[in-house]
């Protein structure tokens, strides 16, 4: 049994195609709690407080709720709570069969703008778009 799941599992990685930038879809929303959300709507024993502590996802105009993969760009967001109840734009990668949004940039909205958030290998995210270099101009110096 375990060889055929092994087997399997290489056969699943060997089919996946690395991402690309040019594949990356915008999911628009607002960031919430997923767990305090899901404990309101749905009436789930999340324990925010105790384990998750408050591990923020995306709301879609939908309805749909996304989580966030926690990679280094998805754990900025995930745990800023400053983000928390803001409409954004989130641009990456959404993938097939899951509500999971690998994150790449986003927008937050200021009143009636768009302010773009790219991501800098030193500073997490900052304001303004570092045209996916993932590096600001004062990291590049």
């Amino acid at each position: 049994m375990k060889t055929l799941i092994a087997v399997f599992l290489l056969a699943a990685a060997q089919d996946a195609k690395p991402r690309d930038l040019k594949d990356r879809t915008e999911i628009a929303g607002t960031i919430v709690c997923v767990g305090c959300t899901l404990q309101k709507e749905a009436g789930a024993d999340a324990q925010c407080t105790l384990h998750a502590r408050h591990a923020q996802g995306l709301r879609a105009a939908d309805g749909t709720l996304y989580t966030f993969l926690d990679n280094a760009k998805g754990h900025l967001v995930i745990g800023n709570e400053k983000l928390r109840g803001k409409e954004v734009k989130v641009l990456g990668w959404a993938y097939p069969r899951s509500l999971i949004i690998e994150v790449s940039k986003y927008q937050v909205k200021e009143g009636d703008k768009w302010i773009a958030w790219d991501y800098c290998k030193t500073c997490g995210f900052e304001k303004g778009d570092n045209k996916d270099t993932d590096q600001c101009e004062d990291c590049k110096k």
